[in-house]
């Protein structure tokens, strides 16, 4: 109606009006600042998580002081940390300068992202894919995206992506170019990310920790003297995430394809994932860089690197440091990686290349900072020191001085005073589990370092700071498939009655020479044997070897996995696979699942109350068991036992161990060691007892010339089959070579199994056909 009048005297009197309204809201934001009233109200408006910070100290005040303190706490504390709150704020909302639809719906909303719960960020989700699908739908129509040209699909993948930005969320494989099928490959796969909810969810969840983490520093809670690295939010939140990966662990476990069963908690600890191993073996690496440095006449460099000060939210005695500008942890990481690129650029530039370790750690206020082991020739020395201060310095230059020590130190390493590994190890003790540290506090929080080991953690997990990092050194992911190898090979040769101590187990003395190496955990002979420190890649003696998945994941991608290792001198002969068992990963089976009696069906073990079996209940008095056909039984599948054999259902007697005598424990021990109970469990829980089916029982006593025969068949189509490889192959697991599965008949001849058909390209976006129905039909 309103459009159809010529003068617009209705669209001019709503403007008016919702510019009246703007200039009452900017009146009331200018004035709460005057008076505590205003302060205290303005306070009172934050969510709980701004509010509770501090609640209880107005409460203490309001009961042990008069009303001015509280004014003055007001009109100080609060008001500084409320105008900063604002600023920070000023950063995290919908950017400004987007049309965009997203920004326009949830503009008034997305400032309150720090404060979501979990429950209200996958609701947000949800919401937000949904609308991505449906701009999708709509900018597509009837035309499908296969038959888009490169050009439409181009600006279709911009159009949602600018979407997206005035949300501050990056959208995948943005500032691709389509040039080819692979590039577009990747746009299909990154519209079915942006179209997901769990994709959004985690984006969301990353974003929103990030920005409640930056408002706690905003309001002075994240310092010396309160919480130091973490607020106690983000310490929690970390500390619960924890509990429950180990509960995960605990209620799950790993199958492979014969149904053989493992723990996933114990894979989990026996693996860096554990602190313990973790510190351990950044320990051996960092000896075995030192020792290399030693043999090659290298000076070592102590450096501390750190951020200019207005990437720094408190000064040391917590109060607020006034050029702050309100960036963030993870933008003064990004300072520090930046700036530390150009720095190798340019000492590549003039042929000079350091080699060592960094650690990441974080200041009290959370603002990380670098301590970095360098090794250089002598005579390189203050030429590379002098181009890493002067880089590390050129910001903020006049704030400095004379003094340049407060942003970047360097110490040289003093061999009379202690090692290499001695200067570093305390940094790295300190950011896993601080061991070896009792009585020693920390320079930066002054609390005993084996209680900030936690909290430093909790900083990298928050940030996703990589805490330790090497440079100009071979992989470590190598070292670790080399000692994976090393196990299955000894292993296999003590199988076959074939193990020698110090007998080559690869047939290439290069390879066989690294693989001794990392199977004697000597890093220094490692790095010798990779061809040394500062070459490329390409020129190590062993690198890892990758293939695909077997299956694509959700967005259509057929993701690269482990195979193993290979040389590039060799080139594909050389392949070795080191990840013979494929596990999956499924929740623990009760001792009732899969108990069905049937031939070769699992048998589950239970006590007459039909609880698992433990240790509690494992008497063979009364144990309680069902037997299959065919194990000394009838066809039938019934089975006859002796009279008060173990096994007996006809008259079952229940022993009480609590009150047992003395003889009859030693006879009870006694019938356990000479008569234990027969039990077949081809599938089976982790709380049963794992018995050798028969299968692996007859694996140990395969005869040579089968084995004999699977290899010489296995050469013959150009396979330089492992002694591992050939008795799983005998055992009857299958082993991938080549891109191709194969398995052994009895004869010694492999054949190949059929591959899984994989989705074409062409039917990627069909999944979004889907989302498309689902929608209509909500």
């Amino acid at each position: 109606m309103e459009q159809q009048e010529p003068n617009g005297t209705q669209l001019r009197i709503r403007r008016a009006l919702a510019e009246t309204e703007r200039q009452g809201y900017q009146e009331t934001i200018s004035c709460w600042m005057t008076t505590p009233e205003g302060v205290a109200a303005r306070l009172h408006e934050q969510p709980p998580f701004i509010r509770d910070v501090y609640r209880q100290k107005i409460e203490w005040l309001r009961a042990n002081h008069e009303p001015r303190h509280i004014s003055a706490f007001f009109m100080g504390t609060v008001k500084k940390a409320l105008l900063r709150l604002d600023a920070v704020r000023a950063q995290q909302g919908v950017r400004d300068g987007f049309a965009s639809e997203l920004a326009a719906y949830w503009r008034p909303r997305w400032s309150h992202l720090a404060g979501f719960t979990k429950h209200e960020v996958i609701n947000a989700a949800h919401t937000l894919a949904a609308a991505v699908t449906e701009m999708f739908e709509t900018e597509c129509g009837n035309t499908s995206p296969e038959e888009m040209t490169n050009d439409e699909m181009q600006w279709l993948y911009r159009h949602l992506g600018r979407e997206l930005l005035a949300l501050r969320v990056t959208p995948p494989c943005w500032g691709l170019v389509i040039g080819d099928e692979q590039a577009r490959h990747r746009i299909y796969s990154a519209i079915l990310r942006i179209t997901s909810p769990e994709w959004w969810g985690r984006k969301l969840w990353r974003l929103r920790c990030e920005w409640r983490e930056n408002q706690f520093r905003a309001i002075g809670v994240i310092h010396k003297k309160r919480m130091p690295y973490v607020s106690l939010d983000a310490l929690n939140q970390w500390q619960e995430q924890r509990r429950k990966n180990r509960e995960y662990f605990k209620a799950h476990e790993l199958v492979d394809e014969d149904g053989n069963v493992a723990s996933l908690e114990n894979m989990v600890y026996a693996s860096i994932s554990n602190p313990v191993i973790r510190r351990h073996e950044l320990m051996t690496r960092m000896a075995g860089v030192e020792m290399v440095a030693i043999a090659r006449g290298d000076e070592g460099v102590f450096l501390t690197i750190t951020c200019p000060s207005r990437y720094h939210a408190n000064v040391q005695n917590g109060h607020q440091n006034p050029k702050w500008d309100h960036t963030s942890p993870r933008q003064g990481q990004r300072y520090l990686c930046r700036t530390w690129a150009r720095a190798m650029s340019a000492l590549n530039r003039r042929s000079l290349r350091p080699y060592g370790f960094r650690v990441a750690e974080p200041h009290h206020d959370a603002t990380p900072h670098w301590h970095v082991l360098l090794f250089m020739p002598p005579a390189d020395r203050k030429a590379i020191t002098d181009i890493l201060r002067e880089y590390f310095i050129a910001e903020d230059r006049a704030e400095l001085g004379r003094n340049t020590g407060a942003r970047f130190k360097a110490k040289k390493l003093d061999p009379r005073k202690g090692s290499a590994t001695a200067y570093v190890a305390k940094y790295i003790s300190k950011n896993i589990d601080g061991y070896a540290l009792d009585g020693e506090l920390d320079n930066e929080t002054g609390k005993p370092l084996r209680e900030t080991a936690k909290f430093a953690m909790a900083w990298a997990s928050q940030h996703s700071i990589r805490q330790f990092q090497p440079f100009g050194l071979p992989p470590v992911t190598v070292w670790r498939e080399l000692r994976r190898l090393a196990n299955q090979l000894t292993a296999a040769q003590k199988e076959n009655g074939t193990f020698k101590r110090g007998a080559a187990q690869l047939a290439d003395p290069a390879m066989d020479a690294v693989l001794a190496s990392a199977d004697a955990g000597c890093f220094a002979t490692y790095i010798e044997k990779q061809g040394g420190v500062l070459i490329p890649r390409e020129r190590y003696t062993v690198r890892i070897a990758y293939e695909d998945a077997d299956e694509q994941n959700t967005y259509g991608e057929t993701p690269e996995k482990i195979f193993g290792v290979f040389s590039p001198r060799l080139g594909a002969i050389s392949r070795i696979c080191t990840r013979l068992i494929k596990w999956k990963i499924r929740k623990k089976q009760s001792a009732d699942d899969g108990a069905s009696i049937g031939t070769g069906s699992g048998l589950a073990v239970t006590s007459p109350t039909g609880d698992a079996w433990s240790s509690v209940n494992n008497s063979t008095g009364d144990e309680k068991t069902a037997i299959s056909a065919g194990i000394n039984g009838d066809d039938d599948g019934s089975c006859e036992l002796p009279d008060g054999e173990p096994g007996d259902t006809s008259a079952q007697t229940f022993t009480d161990f609590d009150r047992m005598t003395d003889p009859e424990r030693r006879a009870l021990l006694s019938r356990l060691r000479t008569q234990p109970p027969d039990r077949w469990n081809n599938q089976h829980s982790s709380t049963t007892q794992r018995n050798k089916s028969a299968e692996k029982q007859v694996v140990g006593k395969l005869p040579d010339e089968w084995r004999a025969s699977i290899t010489d068949f296995a050469r013959s189509i150009g396979w330089d089959i492992s002694i591992g490889e050939a008795s799983r192959l005998a055992a009857g697991h299958p082993i991938d070579f080549s891109g191709q599965r194969y398995y052994a008949r009895r004869n010694g001849e492999l054949y190949r199994k059929a591959e899984k058909k994989q989705v074409d390209d062409a039917g990627l976006m069909k999944r979004v056909a889907v989302l498309r129905e689902l929608s209509r039909e909500s």
